[in-house]
């Protein structure tokens, strides 16, 4: 009898024991089952939030430190082009704003992916964003961090200005390769460019028809060639040949919204500028030419006196003028004339 209690003891904490097994094998297999939900929820919400701060504003992301942070913390399985930029005026990083529409440009394309969730645009400000800087070593900028879709910011490839340039095309096809991605840029048309363009197309035919109409005395006409010449000098000493192996934007806006015309520093340009040096180099050259070759023509002294005070103030203002552009491109050069 004694023995039967035994046994039928010894049974019952066996069932004990397998019942206990039994549950917390369960119970784990629930917390393992819940963690990748939990994780999938939480990435859910993370980029419903990234697509509607995107949506807003063009495709960008403006980021601090601590948006950074947050953005690329686990889970993450989405792409990250991040802008690390100094476009404050206190910087006067030329550069910075010569980039930053070719950037919003590409960005804006973001809108047309059939899928949204596969890449976002971040900018990042030196202002803001300083302890990020130094976490990556970034001593200069404009600099494009792309970072893969994965729970690590350690895996990273740098974009090469110094090769690719600063133009919106060459920057949207390394985004394409990084990030297996169709985003196409559609450049909104520029007015100006485009009238300058005309302009140029219309003279280029005056000029075919007065030549082929009056070849022969063209061919023999001092003026003709004096005119050849000089054209050609204004262009490539106003830096049209920079602009054809840089290919730099033509006019950027400023912070104000207000389109810049002049870039600062002497290792940039826009391609408005270069023509508005060549105009104001060709209205000097015109006044030294009225003052030596067409005033001394005049019979009438008061007329005469009166085109050597017009050329000669208009020389003055032009003149200052280029010196005020020299004094934007860098403004440690010490000379004025008549501007401050």
């Amino acid at each position: 009898m004694g023995l039967s209690s035994r046994t039928l003891l010894l049974a019952l904490l066996l069932a004990l024991v397998a019942i206990f097994t039994a549950s917390s094998s369960s119970f784990s297999s629930l917390v393992v089952d819940a963690q990748p939900q939990a994780n999938q929820e939480l990435l859910l919400k993370k980029i419903t939030r990234l697509q509607a701060k995107a949506a807003k504003n063009k495709g960008i992301i403006e980021l601090d430190a601590n948006a950074f942070e947050e953005v690329m913390a686990s889970p993450r399985n989405y792409s990250m082009s991040v802008l690390f930029t100094a476009i404050s005026p206190e910087y006067q990083c030329a550069p910075c704003l010569n980039f930053d529409p070719e950037y919003k440009l590409v960005a804006a394309g973001w809108s047309k992916l059939p899928d949204k969730s596969q890449i976002f645009f971040g900018v990042l400000d030196f202002k803001v964003g300083q302890t990020i800087f130094q976490k990556f070593g970034m001593n200069s900028a404009p600099s494009v961090l792309f970072f893969p879709a994965a729970d690590s910011a350690s895996k990273h490839d740098r974009y090469d200005f110094s090769r690719n340039g600063f133009q919106a095309e060459q920057f949207v096809e390394w985004i394409n390769g990084n990030a297996k991605t169709n985003i196409i840029v559609k450049r909104p048309v520029d007015v100006v460019a485009l009238a300058v363009k005309v302009l140029g197309v219309l003279l280029a035919i005056s000029a075919v028809v007065l030549i082929y109409t009056k070849a022969g005395k063209l061919s023999s006409s001092k003026y003709f060639w004096s005119s050849v010449s000089m054209f050609t000098i204004f262009i490539m000493i106003s830096g049209h040949m920079w602009n054809h192996i840089r290919n730099p934007p033509y006019t950027v806006q400023g912070r104000d919204g207000r389109p810049g015309f002049i870039a600062q520093g002497f290792q940039n340009q826009f391609g408005l500028e270069s023509q508005i040096v060549a105009i104001v180099y060709a209205v000097l050259t015109g006044c030294v030419i009225l003052l030596i070759s067409v005033i001394p023509k005049i019979e009438n002294p008061t007329m005469q006196r009166t085109a050597v005070w017009v050329s000669m103030g208009l020389f003055v203002f032009m003149f200052s003028v280029l010196v005020q552009l020299f004094r934007i491109k860098n403004p440690a050069y010490p000379f004025t004339l008549m501007f401050q």
